[in-house]
């Protein structure tokens, strides 16, 4: 399974199937004090690509920046030093245990993040490739069939720990220049 972010920033995008169903979306409005990014899931209308015929709040996470943030999922409010805690010595490793009581693990690397079960990749994000060596890509998030079980989970932690590596490599504020997006009704 391939979901696609335009635009790859994760706190304002609109996430598709590769056929161009919409199928989440997140928006981040402007604030001076926490910033509550809200994650939606949509039911894609079969007959019109782009469009959607039902949504809800799938999740929303409250970004602090000297204090655990907080995600509010399945009727849960997940402190995150909890439910997905830093692993390694350089913390460059989160993990959270699925549905299925096993232990998932994102590896941040410099540019994407891996999602690993046991020694084994479940999940990777591509980064946008504009096409200068190889062919050009949007952004997309790659599933692999362990994990397809739990889709959304998957895709509300991974913009967890993408918008964590992509803080340490921007100057603060970068994504705040995206306007929150909706996808069309």
């Amino acid at each position: 399974m391939k979901l696609i972010f335009k635009p790859p920033h994760v706190r304002n995008t609109v996430i598709t199937n590769e056929q161009g169903h919409v199928l989440y979306s997140t928006s981040t409005a402007f604030s001076f004090d926490t910033r509550v990014t809200v994650v939606k899931k949509h039911v894609p209308n079969e007959f019109n690509i782009g469009k959607v015929e039902s949504s809800e709040t799938l999740a929303k996470i409250e970004w602090h920046t000297f204090s655990s943030s907080v995600i509010e999922f399945d009727g849960k409010n997940l402190v995150t030093s909890q439910f997905i805690p830093t692993k390694g010595i350089l913390g460059r490793r989160r993990v959270f245990e699925g549905p299925d009581g096993r232990s998932y693990k994102w590896k941040i690397g410099p540019r994407e993040c891996t999602l690993m079960l046991g020694g084994k990749e479940v999940a990777r994000h591509h980064p946008v490739n504009l096409g200068f060596k190889k062919a050009g890509h949007e952004a997309y998030l790659e599933i692999f069939s362990p994990v397809e079980h739990m889709v959304d989970l998957v895709v509300l932690t991974f913009i967890y720990v993408e918008k964590l590596r992509r803080g340490s490599q921007e100057s603060p504020g970068t994504d705040r220049m995206h306007a929150p997006i909706e996808p069309a009704n």
